[in-house]
């Protein structure tokens, strides 16, 4: 009987002792605001040379964690584990440049705080743009039609649509620039508010716009978060329309996209 009644104490310590430790947990992660992206898409996120996230994503959310009281962690990871880390709950968002289409909008809560409707994507050529090419559809008949497109991102949802291509799937920017650049792929299909600094960096980026239809179409950026977490959802709407309401988002948005900051990172 004494036996039994050491192995439930023990028991019972064990359990307490859990429960501390979950709890203990929980508190912490309430004061964290815990951020995945992709730090392979300038100049929305990208490692600088001490290998640290910097960019316009990263001050949105330095931004956004400040107004909710939290503490900022960045998890960097390939854009589409963002997808899968979101579900697990190992992040509390994704801050990425993500775009705000429909079929995303059926799995998660997204809070626009940049960027406007989007009816066209563009495809990069190095070079030149093949004579004779002026729709996606005579790439079809050039000897390499392959075009190189990101994982888990909206222009691969889009272009893998073109069956009578030869789709390449790629982690990263940097990824699609040299699958062109050394003859790979005829053409890449990427985000279109990365292409600017893209040319700016490389003047061989050549650029053709493949036109959207009305259901292809983006409603620009979103913060991506879990629908279960509708406080969190109605905290960060409140932080982002704060931002839009004090100016700090059009600074940021002039910081990066037009006064080239991001070409030094």
């Amino acid at each position: 009987m004494k036996n039994l009644k050491n192995k439930i104490m023990v028991v019972a310590t064990a359990v307490a002792f859990l429960a501390l430790v979950s709890c203990s947990t929980n508190k912490q992660n309430d004061h964290e605001f815990v951020v995945g992206t992709c730090a392979e898409f300038p100049p929305y996120e990208v490692l600088n040379d001490q290998g640290q996230p910097v960019g316009f994503d990263i001050d949105v959310a330095q931004k956004i964690a400040a107004k909710l009281g939290k503490t900022l962690v960045i998890k960097d990871m390939s854009f589409d584990a963002l997808f899968v880390s979101l579900k697990q709950g190992k992040i509390d968002a994704i801050i990425a440049g993500l775009s705000i289409t429909k079929s995303r909008l059926a799995g998660m809560a997204l809070v626009h705080y940049h960027g406007k409707p989007l009816k066209s994507l563009p495809l990069l050529f190095w070079h030149k743009i093949p004579a004779g090419v002026t729709t996606v559809a005579d790439l079809a008949k050039q000897p390499n039609k392959t075009v190189c497109t990101q994982v888990g991102t909206i222009q691969e949802e889009i272009i893998s649509k073109y069956t009578y291509l030869d789709i390449k799937h790629l982690e990263n920017t940097s990824d699609l620039v040299m699958d062109i650049k050394h003859g790979k792929s005829i053409a890449a299909i990427a985000e279109p508010m990365v292409v600017d600094a893209l040319q700016q960096q490389m003047p061989e980026i050549k650029v053709m716009e493949l036109a959207l239809k009305e259901e292809e179409q983006g409603m620009g950026h979103g913060i991506g978060m879990s629908k279960n977490n509708q406080q969190l959802v109605a905290a960060v709407e409140k932080a982002v329309s704060q931002l839009k309401a004090d100016g700090t988002l059009a600074a940021l948005e002039h910081k990066w996209f037009v006064g080239g900051c991001h070409d030094s990172e």
